[in-house]
């Protein structure tokens, strides 16, 4: 059964003690499984803070990450490996059994060409062997598709499904996001099916990531793919209600693409929250209690 979440960002922009409450309390409230938390810069995570919070609320997590500019993949290999695995203990500490994201890539670094081979054999071979790493502690890892203006390297679920055969790691994962297939996919259903069961998490997000159903990403092939694959993996709604200062450049977010953030959390899970259950992916499941 697909367990539902939602970003950090949605309530708070930095993992500050008061921010990681409003996130977690944010999340509890809102009836998710757990929430999914940026490792931008674990080594200064509070793990004990962290992790009391999401045991006070009852709630899971996840994690995720983009490569810091100077641990870019392909370009600082040892940086990135020993990042990553910083990340990965962060991870493993905090209770979660999954890292994603743009773990092989510096959001916004662009070389103005295609990747070449030896750029992609790169990028394999360290997460080959952070995948390694992260196994010993039952930590999976993401590749997640990001669109062409973020990076070069990995922009379509089947280049994400390439990577995934160069790596050849059994705790390596699929990762997309509805924003960045709505830039470079052709449709949705159709590359949602044909990753299979390689895909375990997949971002929610509006075309201008505001609050999802008032864009154009078309929900209803999601969804119907999502059913289609029999998807048990995660479902997170993510929107940047909140902007953090790291990721602002990649993310060109220059004004306020949500308004209401309330309305955010109201519509938004509860608009993918009835689509999710109209094509039979949360069957059986309790209700959820609504939000607002």
């Amino acid at each position: 059964m697909p367990q539902f979440g939602a970003h950090a960002f949605i309530w708070a922009g930095e993992w500050t003690p008061e921010g990681a409450e409003k996130v977690i309390r944010g999340a509890s409230e809102a009836g998710l499984d757990f929430v999914e938390i940026p490792l931008l810069h674990p080594d200064s995570m509070d793990v004990s803070g962290t992790r009391q919070l999401l045991d006070r609320y009852g709630i899971g997590c996840t994690c995720s990450l983009g490569l810091p500019k100077a641990a870019h993949l392909p370009f600082a290999p040892d940086a990135a490996e020993r990042f990553l695995q910083a990340a990965v203990d962060v991870t493993a500490a905090l209770g979660s059994d999954a890292l994603s994201g743009a773990i092989y890539t510096h959001l916004g670094t662009l070389t103005r060409k295609p990747p070449t081979e030896d750029e992609l054999a790169t990028v394999a071979r360290v997460i080959k062997s952070v995948a390694r790493y992260a196994a010993e502690q039952d930590v999976s890892l993401g590749i997640e598709a990001i669109n062409r203006y973020e990076t070069y390297l990995i922009n379509l679920a089947s280049q994400a499904d390439e990577m995934l055969s160069r790596i050849d790691e059994a705790n390596v994962f699929i990762h997309l996001d509805t924003y960045h297939m709505n830039i470079e996919e052709k449709g949705f259903y159709d590359p949602i099916v044909a990753t299979g069961p390689r895909m375990r998490y997949i971002h929610l997000s509006e075309s201008d990531r505001g609050t999802p159903g008032t864009g154009n990403v078309h929900w209803d092939d999601v969804f119907r793919g999502l059913k289609a694959m029999e998807y048990d993996g995660r479902l997170v709604m993510e929107s940047f209600a909140a902007v953090n200062e790291d990721i602002i450049g990649a993310t060109a977010l220059w004004r306020d693409v949500v308004g209401d953030p309330q309305a955010l959390i109201t519509d938004g899970l509860t608009f993918l929250r009835d689509r999710a259950a109209e094509h039979g992916l949360l069957e059986g499941s309790p209700e959820p209690p609504r939000v607002g």
